[in-house]
């Protein structure tokens, strides 16, 4: 255990109620040993001091590759993850062969652009480049492709995960990847242009294969919009070159019982509901008569998934198909054949009495002859089927016919529905085969492959039922390849070689699959048997499974009242499984009387379906017998299965798919594999939400932990040790094998030691043991296997540089040689050029510095004149300036003494016109006295004029004019007194 310092103040916080790990801080240790650590959010958590585990920078940032986290440990596991998809980085390394995808549930801008895919071209042609683009889907399938060709051996992809973890969408990624550089590595050459014929290229047709497979076999769940209701095995064949001339595709185990019944807010196959948004589209044939999808019983629990158009993918899927060969006859016959299944299952049927029994007629014969014209039948025949059983009397051997009751009758129906649409479906998987098929004249033997494995996730839903047992045994198996080649062979494969290796403790479910199927008491043989038993049930089956597993931990029962339930340990987890109609969907046939009918179709597809052995499938018809009676719906019980079920074959539906599928690991174990684990950030399907809780238990399930131990501590590059020196001898070029038999287990250690002593040596920091030599190849670390590459092209560029060098110098030297007589004549001639010029230079010079001098000069004295003369200047007017001083003093003495006398002056004129101004005031007086004297004299005469009328007028005139020449003397006086004043004070105001 790492001492925790004060240096070391992050650990990981264990069992964290929403994050499962979640980096914290050490806030403070208790006497006890336990650390107090707060999380991001400052809530506290306590953890147990001999139990932390530091955390390593590098997880908190998020790395490309999971080999190079410092700790191994499921806390950087899942936090390396959480923080690369909340930066949008869905695609996290584990080394070379694993890729971790995470379903952002929304569109990546660029993720999957045509610059991406260059960019991961472009990086595939640079061998022993440094960094590179990070990982991708690209990345991945681009190694394949580079590792079949390089190395002749098959490869393949194995996409697994969860359903809704993305896995169709990454096998569409990656076959659009490989078509692409088929397009851009081999454009112009022919021969994968559909020889000019206006077919499709096969890489187009790989692709267009796609979109007819989803409408066909993909179908809305609870859990995923598009999850694929089959397994699905692409293999994409190269030649030589690597180009690509064909492709197969192997389908398994499409699930049947959908096409009748579906959970709530679940769809039935996309065909579907497409057909009944786009049967009125242009080319299709008349008569299908169909309208919206609720309208039908099969398709009547969800008709819309948000953000699709149904019509716009028909039209997608119709192209498609021509695209891939399919005749117009093909096609409309597949398209009738879809919907008759839809008009089949909304066939009503009331009870009747015949001959005297209970029987059934078909109420809606309309419809019924509908179905008859889409499949070609005869509506008499039908009927006949549809309302009655054929038995055969034990005794007598005599044909029987029996009124079937309603269930029954109903049963016949789904089961006629379900064989007809698996049928097809197998049809148009080996048409489509057909049209991809070909080898320009090459044999199989001589192709070399990539296979794509896309197969249903691990299920578990509140109802699980056959179909589910078959998809997760399907996982258990896949996920024991994935344990066997990351952890058993490689182990075996250091112990056998002698190279020194620590064993990892891994978990095994080798228990599991014996549990299921290991015969004669695994689960699928039970089951088998038990379909094979006469008088046979669910509930019988179910009690067969309790007393057979009584002391199992892999197969239980849940709980002490489970009834029909019993439960699975598998490696992804528990699943409650219930028994009812395991009997009926593990055989799966259709009576005799439904088969015949069918072959005798006068529509040419349909009778191929049934009369071709290839599309038998588990669908073989049963001997003529009585029907059993079912319920339709996923929760159906068998009790009332009839007692001949024995008579019915033995080749059942889980042994076949068990045959299928330990062909498919077999081949698979005959490929370099290659690992995408597509992960589920949550179960709502909101982008940029992610459930730690959830992807934690995911990433335990694939074992993901385990795999990055072993490939970081482990030897990742394996060379026998003549192909490791013949392929790295130019490292070391005084190593050479000599005589008959070399050793080149010694040359190889040699050349791995004085390499890896160079590197040493140049500052490169390698691991402890980066290779060990085992008793047949040499062993290698990934990072010096890549330092070997690289010194592979700077040798090889050092050699190309020297003989680029030495033919260089001999070609310039031959040059050199014949033009260097010429050369020496012209040297001379401008030798004596440069001399004439370099005295006219030196010349001009000359001239230019003696002007320059008399310039300076001139400048020189002339600057000394205007200094003396601005001195003389400045003295000049400090002197005028003194005198002019001197006699403003003087001025200013005398303007004063004068402005002194002024004043006396003019105040000796202010006392004067005083004066004079009172005495003008007093002759005022004067002569207006004079002149009320003279007004008196006035009126005297006037009166004494009139007092004495003898006098005459002349007397009175004479008397009147004496007194106004008084009065008129004493105004003049006046007059000129007045006027006197007046002078003076102007004089006084003209003086101040």
């Amino acid at each position: 255990m790492e001492l925790l310092t004060s240096e070391t103040r992050k650990v990981w916080i264990p069992n964290h109620p929403v994050a499962g790990y979640l980096p914290g801080r050490v806030e403070e240790t208790g006497d006890d040993g336990v650390l107090i650590v707060v999380d991001e959010s400052g809530e506290q958590f306590k953890v147990l001091g001999a139990e932390a585990q530091s955390v390593d920078p590098a997880c908190l940032i998020g790395v490309d590759d999971l080999l190079s986290l410092g700790d191994f440990n499921e806390a950087a596991l899942l936090h390396n993850i959480r923080v690369r998809y909340s930066e949008e980085k869905i695609y996290t390394g584990i080394g070379h062969p694993i890729l971790i995808s995470v379903n952002p549930y929304k569109h990546i801008a660029g993720l999957y652009s045509a610059e991406r895919q260059k960019e991961y071209r472009s990086a595939a042609r640079s061998q022993g480049s440094q960094g590179g683009p990070p990982v991708h889907l690209y990345s991945v399938a681009d190694a394949a492709y580079k590792t079949m060709l390089h190395e002749n051996v098959n490869q393949s992809i194995i996409i697994s995960g969860e359903s809704g973890a993305g896995k169709t969408e990454a096998t569409k990624r990656m076959l659009a990847y490989l078509a692409e550089m088929q397009r851009s590595t081999f454009k112009g050459t022919g021969g994968s242009d559909g020889g000019g014929t206006g077919q499709r290229s096969v890489e187009q047709q790989v692709l267009d294969a796609n979109p007819v497979l989803e409408a066909f076999g993909n179908a809305k769940t609870v859990r995923n919009d598009n999850s694929s209701r089959f397994g699905k095995f692409v293999e994409v064949e190269f030649d030589a070159s690597g180009k690509l001339l064909s492709a197969q595709i192997s389908n398994y185990l499409l699930e049947k019982c959908r096409i009748v019944t579906q959970q709530p807010e679940e769809r039935n196959y996309h065909i579907f509901y497409q057909l009944c948004a786009g049967f009125k589209s242009p080319g299709l044939p008349q008569g299908l008569e169909l309208g919206v999808a609720t309208d039908f019983d099969y398709t009547s629990a969800c008709e819309r998934i948000d953000g699709v158009d149904d019509h716009k993918e028909f039209t997608e899927v119709l192209d498609c198909m021509l695209s891939l060969g399919f005749s117009t006859a093909e096609r409309d016959s597949a398209m009738r054949i879809v919907a008759s299944v839809l008009h089949l299952g909304s066939l009503r049927f009331a009870a009747c009495s015949r001959d005297g029994q209970d029987g059934v007629a078909i109420e809606n014969t309309d419809k019924a002859a509908l179905v008859c014209e889409l499949l070609g039948l005869e509506q008499q025949q039908m009927h006949k089927v549809l309302e009655h059983k054929t038995l055969e009397d034990p005794l007598t051997k005599k044909t029987i016919h029996m009124p079937h009751n309603a269930q029954s009758a109903s049963y016949t129906r789904h089961g006629m529905a379900k064989v007809i649409y698996a049928r097809l479906f197998d049809w148009l998987v080996q048409r489509i085969n057909e049209s991809m098929g070909g080898t320009n004249g090459k044999s199989r033997q001589e192709l070399r492959r990539i296979g794509l494995l896309d197969i249903y996730g691990f299920e578990v839903f509140e109802w699980n039922s056959f179909e589910q047992l078959c998809i997760n045994f399907a996982n258990e198996k896949l996920q024991q390849h994935f344990n066997a080649h990351m952890f058993t062979q490689e182990q075996h494969l250091y112990s056998s070689e002698g190279i020194s290796w620590t064993h990892i403790k891994w978990q095994d479910n080798q228990h599991i699959i014996e549990s299921l199927a290991k015969k004669p008491l695994g689960l699928f043989c039970l089951v088998d048997s038990e379909c094979i038993t006469p008088g046979a049930t669910d509930e019988t089956l179910y009690t067969k499974i309790v007393s057979s597993f009584k002391n199992s931990k892999v197969v239980y029962k849940p709980g002490r009242f489970a009834g029909t339930d019993f439960a699975v340990a598998h490696y992804a987890g528990e699943v409650i499984y219930s028994t009812e109609t395991f009997l009926e969907k593990n055989t799966d046939k259709l009576h005799a009387d439904v088969v015949n009918l069918l072959k005798s179709s006068q529509t040419e597809l349909v009778k191929l379906l049934f009369t071709d052995p290839r599309f038998a499938g588990d669908a073989t018809a049963a001997k003529p017998g009585p029907a059993p009676a079912r319920t339709l719906g996923r929760r159906r019980s068998s009790t009332d299965m009839d007692p001949q079920r024995g008579q019915r074959q033995n080749g059942s539906v889980g042994m076949m798919f068990r045959e299928q599928l330990e062909k498919l690991v077999e081949h698979l174990n005959k490929t370099n594999p290659r690992y995408v684990r597509c992960i589920k950030p949550n179960a709502n399907k909101h982008p940029a939400e992610f459930d730690s809780i959830e992807v934690l238990r995911q990433l335990r399930c694939a074992g993901m932990l385990e795999s990055i131990r072993i490939r970081r501590a482990g030897y990742a590059v394996r060379r026998p040790f003549k192909e490791f020196f013949i392929r790295f001898r130019i490292l070391v070029p005084t190593l050479a094998a000599s005589g008959t038999d070399p050793d080149y287990r010694e040359l190889c250690k040699r050349l791995a030691t004085e390499v890896e002593n160079r590197l040493r040596q140049h500052g490169i920091a390698l691991d402890e043991k980066p290779w060990q030599a085992g008793s047949s190849k040499l062993f290698m670390k990934e990072e010096l296997e890549r330092h070997f590459e690289r010194l592979i092209v700077e040798g090889a560029k050092r050699h190309v540089i020297t003989v680029q060098k030495r033919w260089r110098g001999y070609s310039r030297r031959k040059a050199y040689l014949a033009t260097r007589t010429a050369v020496l004549e012209v040297q001379a001639a401008l030798r004596t050029l440069s001399a004439v010029v370099a005295y006219r230079e030196a010349k001009r010079r000359l001239d230019a510095t003696v002007a320059l001098q008399a310039v300076l000069r001139s400048m020189v004295a002339r600057r000394r004149f205007l200094e003396q003369r601005r001195a003389a200047i400045c003295v000049q007017s400090r002197v005028r300036g003194w005198r002019c001083r001197s006699r403003l003093g003087k001025l200013k003495s005398k303007a004063a003494a004068d402005k002194i006398r002024r004043m006396r002056e003019e105040d000796e004129r202010a006392a004067a016109l005083e004066k004079a101004r009172q005495e003008s005031q007093k002759r005022d007086l004067e002569l207006e006295e004079m002149k009320r004297q003279l007004e008196e004299t006035r009126q005297r005469a006037a009166e004494a004029a009139a007092a004495s009328p003898m006098e005459s007028p002349r007397e009175a005139e004479a008397a009147a004019a004496a007194a106004a020449a008084k009065a008129a003397a004493a105004a003049a006086a006046a007059a000129e007194a007045g006027s006197g004043q007046n002078e003076v004070g102007g004089r006084v105001e003209g003086g101040e």
